[in-house]
Protein backbone atom coordinates (compact mmCIF):
# COMPACT_ATOMS: atom_id res chain seq x y z
CA UNK A 1 0.00 0.00 0.00
CA UNK A 2 2.75 2.51 0.72
CA UNK A 3 4.20 2.00 -2.78
CA UNK A 4 0.84 3.07 -4.22
CA UNK A 5 0.84 6.20 -2.06
CA UNK A 6 4.34 7.09 -3.22
CA UNK A 7 3.43 6.60 -6.88
CA UNK A 8 0.22 8.59 -6.45
CA UNK A 9 2.12 11.41 -4.74
CA UNK A 10 4.77 11.51 -7.47
CA UNK A 11 2.11 11.61 -10.17
CA UNK A 12 0.23 14.39 -8.36
CA UNK A 13 3.38 16.50 -8.02
CA UNK A 14 4.33 15.87 -11.65
CA UNK A 15 0.86 16.86 -12.86
CA UNK A 16 0.92 20.04 -10.75
CA UNK A 17 4.31 21.02 -12.18
CA UNK A 18 3.14 20.33 -15.75
CA UNK A 19 0.03 22.48 -15.23
CA UNK A 20 2.13 25.31 -13.78
CA UNK A 21 4.56 25.22 -16.71
CA UNK A 22 1.75 25.10 -19.28
CA UNK A 23 0.02 28.03 -17.57
CA UNK A 24 3.23 30.01 -17.60
CA UNK A 25 3.82 29.33 -21.29
CA UNK A 26 0.22 29.97 -22.24
CA UNK A 27 -0.43 33.15 -20.30
CA UNK A 28 2.73 34.89 -19.15
CA UNK A 29 4.92 34.00 -22.12
CA UNK A 30 2.16 34.99 -24.57
CA UNK A 31 1.87 38.44 -22.95
CA UNK A 32 5.62 38.97 -23.21
CA UNK A 33 5.66 37.79 -26.82
CA UNK A 34 2.79 40.17 -27.71
CA UNK A 35 4.59 43.18 -26.35
CA UNK A 36 7.86 42.05 -27.92
CA UNK A 37 6.09 41.42 -31.22
CA UNK A 38 4.48 44.86 -31.31
CA UNK A 39 7.78 46.51 -30.42
CA UNK A 40 9.56 44.52 -33.12
CA UNK A 41 6.85 45.41 -35.66
CA UNK A 42 7.19 49.12 -35.03
CA UNK A 43 10.99 48.88 -35.21
CA UNK A 44 10.75 46.95 -38.46
CA UNK A 45 8.35 49.52 -39.91
CA UNK A 46 10.66 52.36 -38.94
CA UNK A 47 13.68 50.57 -40.41
CA UNK A 48 11.79 49.73 -43.59
CA UNK A 49 10.63 53.34 -43.98
CA UNK A 50 14.09 54.76 -43.51
CA UNK A 51 15.69 52.26 -45.88
CA UNK A 52 13.01 52.98 -48.49
CA UNK A 53 13.61 56.70 -48.30
CA UNK A 54 17.39 56.34 -48.37
CA UNK A 55 17.52 53.78 -51.17
CA UNK A 56 15.64 55.88 -53.71
CA UNK A 57 14.90 53.96 -56.87
CA UNK A 58 16.67 50.68 -57.14
CA UNK A 59 17.26 48.44 -60.13
CA UNK A 60 16.75 45.12 -58.32
CA UNK A 61 13.40 43.49 -57.59
CA UNK A 62 13.51 43.89 -53.80
CA UNK A 63 11.47 46.52 -52.00
CA UNK A 64 11.96 48.40 -48.75
CA UNK A 65 11.74 45.11 -46.82
CA UNK A 66 15.05 44.07 -48.31
CA UNK A 67 13.63 40.76 -49.57
CA UNK A 68 14.36 39.84 -53.17
CA UNK A 69 11.55 38.19 -55.11
CA UNK A 70 11.89 34.43 -55.53
CA UNK A 71 11.48 31.13 -53.74
CA UNK A 72 13.79 30.30 -50.84
CA UNK A 73 14.18 27.01 -49.01
CA UNK A 74 15.23 27.28 -45.36
CA UNK A 75 17.71 24.83 -43.90
CA UNK A 76 16.31 21.57 -42.57
CA UNK A 77 16.30 21.82 -38.78
CA UNK A 78 16.66 18.60 -36.81
CA UNK A 79 14.42 18.37 -33.73
CA UNK A 80 13.89 15.61 -31.20
CA UNK A 81 10.73 14.50 -33.07
CA UNK A 82 12.00 14.90 -36.62
CA UNK A 83 13.19 17.43 -39.19
CA UNK A 84 11.39 20.68 -39.95
CA UNK A 85 11.96 22.63 -43.16
CA UNK A 86 10.06 25.52 -44.71
CA UNK A 87 10.10 27.29 -48.05
CA UNK A 88 8.98 30.86 -48.63
CA UNK A 89 7.87 32.67 -51.75
CA UNK A 90 8.66 36.37 -51.92
CA UNK A 91 6.77 38.58 -54.35
CA UNK A 92 6.84 42.36 -54.39
CA UNK A 93 9.44 42.22 -51.63
CA UNK A 94 7.00 40.50 -49.26
CA UNK A 95 6.58 36.94 -48.07
CA UNK A 96 3.43 35.76 -49.84
CA UNK A 97 3.53 32.02 -49.13
CA UNK A 98 5.09 29.74 -46.55
CA UNK A 99 5.17 26.02 -47.35
CA UNK A 100 6.23 23.32 -44.91
CA UNK A 101 8.42 20.81 -46.74
CA UNK A 102 9.23 18.60 -43.72
CA UNK A 103 7.68 18.23 -40.30
CA UNK A 104 7.46 15.54 -37.60
CA UNK A 105 4.71 13.14 -38.66
CA UNK A 106 5.97 9.69 -37.66
CA UNK A 107 3.15 9.10 -35.19
CA UNK A 108 -0.48 10.10 -34.73
CA UNK A 109 0.32 12.47 -31.85
CA UNK A 110 2.89 14.45 -33.86
CA UNK A 111 0.59 14.52 -36.86
CA UNK A 112 -2.33 15.81 -34.76
CA UNK A 113 -0.20 18.57 -33.18
CA UNK A 114 1.24 19.67 -36.51
CA UNK A 115 -2.13 19.59 -38.28
CA UNK A 116 -3.23 22.26 -35.79
CA UNK A 117 -0.02 24.25 -35.33
CA UNK A 118 1.47 24.50 -38.83
CA UNK A 119 -1.41 26.41 -40.46
CA UNK A 120 -1.21 28.94 -37.61
CA UNK A 121 2.56 29.28 -37.94
CA UNK A 122 2.32 29.73 -41.72
CA UNK A 123 -0.38 32.39 -41.45
CA UNK A 124 1.44 34.30 -38.72
CA UNK A 125 4.72 34.24 -40.66
CA UNK A 126 3.03 35.85 -43.69
CA UNK A 127 1.31 38.43 -41.47
CA UNK A 128 4.47 39.24 -39.46
CA UNK A 129 6.78 39.12 -42.49
CA UNK A 130 9.33 37.62 -40.11
CA UNK A 131 10.09 34.60 -37.94
CA UNK A 132 8.87 36.51 -34.87
CA UNK A 133 5.59 34.62 -34.42
CA UNK A 134 3.52 33.31 -31.52
CA UNK A 135 4.08 29.77 -30.28
CA UNK A 136 1.13 27.36 -30.26
CA UNK A 137 0.81 25.62 -26.89
CA UNK A 138 1.88 22.00 -27.14
CA UNK A 139 3.87 22.49 -30.37
CA UNK A 140 7.12 23.84 -28.94
CA UNK A 141 9.45 21.50 -30.83
CA UNK A 142 7.78 22.24 -34.16
CA UNK A 143 7.83 25.98 -33.36
CA UNK A 144 11.58 25.94 -32.78
CA UNK A 145 12.29 24.05 -36.01
CA UNK A 146 9.79 26.12 -38.00
CA UNK A 147 11.11 29.51 -36.87
CA UNK A 148 14.77 28.52 -37.36
CA UNK A 149 14.14 27.24 -40.89
CA UNK A 150 11.96 30.27 -41.66
CA UNK A 151 14.62 32.69 -40.44
CA UNK A 152 17.19 30.93 -42.62
CA UNK A 153 14.95 31.32 -45.69
CA UNK A 154 14.37 35.02 -44.88
CA UNK A 155 18.11 35.56 -44.52
CA UNK A 156 18.64 33.98 -47.94
CA UNK A 157 16.01 36.30 -49.43
CA UNK A 158 17.81 39.32 -47.97
CA UNK A 159 21.25 38.22 -49.13
CA UNK A 160 20.25 37.35 -52.70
Amino acid sequence: MSARKVITSVLAVGTTIAIAIDGYLLFLKADQASSTSSTASSSTSTAASSSASSSGSSANSSTSSGLKDGTYRGKSVSTQWGDVQVQIKVSGGKITTVNVLKHPSDNDHSQQINDQALPVYKKEAVEAQSADIQQVSGATVTYEGFTQSLQNAITQAKES
